[in-house]
């Protein structure tokens, strides 16, 4: 589930800007963020993605994630989907008629949406890498850079100035660059803990690598 831990994706919600701006840091940011996701125990949001491979055409899809506290998330796009339930992990493509399973692995460079979304990496250097204007709102762009040597080498988070909500990502392996925009979120919504398990469809090739 290696590069699954890379399908990462942040979930919006909206509140009033009462923070001060000026002289602000990129920990500030940061605790200004978690405070906003604090009380968040589940959601569902659509989303995009573009992954770049070295010198070749970017490639985009978009699909859904659901997504709960303790490790729990799924992701559905049309070519794949993505299961854990924070013990046992499903990769399932549809095309092949096929399921990977494993047991989820937790290390300190991986890159899961939990981990981002309800707690700050603490694995992670962080600095404020300036301003951006993205879709007519302006945005603090944040670096994180990985303390040790792992998968993820480093990625970029836009979090809304007035907002404090983070609404796009991107993630460079020594592999890729994917970049993640996110919308149509709900949160809150009760999702059931059955939404993280997967139940491969008859006719399914298993390989089993627990």
């Amino acid at each position: 589930m290696k590069k699954t831990a890379i399908f990462i994706l942040f979930i919006c919600i909206l509140i009033p800007n009462i923070y001060s701006q000026d002289n602000i840091t990129a920990q500030e940011i940061i605790q200004n963020v978690q405070n906003v996701y604090k009380d968040i125990s589940d959601a569902k949001a659509s989303f995009t993605q573009t992954v770049k491979y070295g010198k070749s055409k970017a490639q985009s899809s978009s699909g859904t994630l659901y997504i709960k506290k303790d490790n729990k998330y799924r992701i559905e796009t049309g070519s794949q989907t993505i299961v854990t339930d924070g013990s046992t992990s499903w990769s399932y493509s549809p095309s092949k008629k096929q399921v990977v399973i494993d047991n989820y692995k937790e290390t300190g460079n991986t890159f899961s949406p939990n981990k981002y979304l309800f707690q700050y990496p603490e694995n992670f250097y962080s600095d404020l890498e300036g301003n951006e204007n993205m879709s007519g709102k302006e945005m603090y762009v944040l670096k994180l850079r990985p303390r040790e040597g792992g998968y993820v080498k480093s990625a970029k988070l836009w979090v809304d100035k007035a907002e404090w909500i983070i609404k796009k990502i991107q993630i460079v392996t020594d592999e890729s660059t994917t970049t993640y925009n996110v919308k149509n979120v709900q949160l809150n919504v009760g999702i059931s803990n059955s939404k993280f398990t997967f139940s491969p469809p008859e006719g399914t090739e298993i390989i089993d690598m627990r």
